[in-house]
């Protein structure tokens, strides 16, 4: 048996304040993904950034949606990764979010940041 679509790891849960303005951002730790490169490196993360309405990116179902990412097959780059992240998160929500990583990569001089903001699309959008 396959396993899951990442982006069907994603929950959203009810907002008790849906009334209230509240910008929301998740910072997550990324894990290395690449088990050939163990990239992306120490400190790398992903902040994810939405205007509440009625339902919020529940935690717990974050961190598994991100660790369906390890050796992931077709996600190969972190552009890419920040892309689909974005995607998924504003189709679960049924609105935009804004996705921002900083990545540091082993055996490289150099470090990466990505933004995409992504709006719902889709059957998966609300």
């Amino acid at each position: 048996m396959s396993e899951p679509a990442p982006a069907a790891r994603l929950r959203v849960i009810a907002n008790a304040r849906p009334d209230l303005s509240t910008l929301v951002e998740h910072v997550l730790h990324l894990p290395p993904l690449c088990p050939a490169t163990g990239n992306p490196g120490p400190g790398s993360t992903l902040a994810l950034r939405y205007e509440a309405g009625p339902g919020l990116l529940e935690l717990f179902s974050l961190d598994s949606y991100v660790d369906a990412f390890i050796g992931h097959p077709v996600v190969r780059d972190m552009e890419f990764f920040v892309q689909t992240v974005a995607q998924d998160a504003a189709n679960a929500l049924g609105q935009p979010v804004t996705a921002h990583a900083d990545v540091t990569f082993k055996g490289l001089r150099q470090g990466q940041r990505v933004t995409v903001t992504a709006t719902p699309q889709g059957e998966a959008s609300r």
